[in-house]
């Protein structure tokens, strides 16, 4: 693995990630002025950053303990940057949606439904999930409503959108779980 120290979106990453110690809301400004400042250009450099920094760097070991937790959450800041981005982000979240399976699939998933109720392709966006939820892992489904079922209490176009989604038996039937439990 290269280096990432000195790396511009590598730095932001962490820095936008180190908001989870604080709360969703510093999480999302943070998210918002990194876009701003890398630009949509970093966004081909960002996607390769989702499984680099297994572990924290120093000094900030004691507050990232648990296995997984630190990549984990550069993966939500990374997510986070590129719903900042908005249309421009489309592609790649579509290319890590609708492609191999992956831990990131559920981020992706929960960013696209976020942006259609921005009203970003809206159609097109929730077209496309339909299309291929039914051939995701169930995983996948988990780790995206987990997110989308607490943040559509409060946004009545999300959870819309995820009521739309509903159509889709395989994922329904991991709603009805969540939902349940």
């Amino acid at each position: 693995m290269t280096s990432l120290s000195g790396d511009p979106c590598n730095e932001k990453v962490r820095w936008v990630a180190l908001a989870l110690e604080v709360d969703l809301s510093e999480l999302r400004r943070r998210a918002a002025a990194a876009a701003a400042e890398l630009g949509p250009s970093s966004i081909a450099h960002l996607a390769t950053l989702f499984h680099s920094e297994h572990t924290p760097p120093e000094g900030l070991t004691t507050a990232f303990t648990g296995l997984g937790q630190w990549v984990a959450a550069r993966q939500v800041a990374i997510f986070e940057i590129f719903y900042n981005f908005g249309e421009a982000a489309l592609p790649v979240l579509k290319h890590v949606a609708f492609g191999e399976y992956d831990w990131t699939q559920g981020n992706a998933i929960e960013i696209l439904c976020r942006l259609a109720a921005d009203g970003v392709r809206r159609e097109e966006i929730v077209d496309d999930l339909i299309e291929h939820l039914p051939t995701m892992r169930d995983t996948a489904h988990y780790y995206a409503l987990g997110p989308l079922l607490h943040q559509s209490e409060s946004n009545a176009p999300l959870a819309e959108i995820l009521s739309r989604l509903l159509v889709v038996p395989e994922f329904k039937e991991i709603y009805d779980e969540v939902v349940a439990s």
